[in-house]
């Protein structure tokens, strides 16, 4: 069953621009320490740090939620499956409210191309 959706898109460019003023403060504030990492090693880092924060961006609006909930982009960590798929973990608070609502598995599509990256996210109820 359904219980909500979100996407985000975001122009790469945007992100590098973030980097180049922000740099550690912004990564700190979006990605895990495991994330971190695995931008290091990524082929195309800003597209990464991109693509992660577009997920991130687009789990947070299948909530339908704001930040007042005490919520944090690093309370979702984004993992990938056996076959290179994008597998969404949640702690924290994020975790707490997905117990609240039924929400037994989070859907995450993750695409970019050119100096866009986009994310399309869902929340399932039940099995």
């Amino acid at each position: 069953m359904p219980v909500g959706v979100g996407i985000d898109i975001i122009a790469i460019s945007r992100i590098r621009d973030v980097l180049k003023t922000t740099g550690e403060v912004f990564i700190n504030k979006v990605l895990t320490p495991w994330e971190q990492q695995r931008a290091g090693t990524h082929p195309d880092t800003v597209a990464y740090v991109a693509m992660t924060f577009a997920a991130k961006e687009a789990i947070f609006k299948t909530f339908g939620i704001g930040w007042h909930f005490g919520v944090q982009m690093t309370e979702i960590e984004v993992h990938e499956g056996k076959y290179g798929e994008p597998i969404p973990v949640l702690e924290g608070r994020f975790a707490e409210l997905a117990a609240e609502r039924g929400v037994s598995r989070v859907l995450l599509s993750l695409s970019y191309d050119g100096d866009y990256a986009v994310a399309v996210a869902a929340l399932s109820g039940g099995q």
